[in-house]
């Protein structure tokens, strides 16, 4: 759950990083989804901020997609001492 919610939000600041990249498609810089915008908040925008919290998202991605291995290995090996 946590890694879909993560992918989710990845993709919603993806589209809302490249939707900024677009001068045309809106009257200066503004968020494009809902979700983007409880992410980044009010304050600041700028597309190099777009772009930060973007990347940052990614990377917190890739953490959880790599721990989750980890996690049920652990979580198997933990079983088996219990039983």
């Amino acid at each position: 759950m946590g890694i879909s919610l993560s992918i989710l939000a990845t993709v919603s600041l993806a589209q809302n990083y490249t939707q900024s990249l677009i001068p045309e498609a809106n009257d200066g810089i503004g968020i494009s989804n809902k979700m983007a915008y409880w992410i980044i908040g009010e304050d600041g925008w700028s597309q190099e901020m777009f772009k930060t919290i973007f990347e940052q998202s990614i990377f917190i991605s890739i953490i959880l997609i790599a721990a989750y291995p980890i996690v049920l290995t652990i979580e198997a090996k933990l079983s088996r001492k219990a039983e």
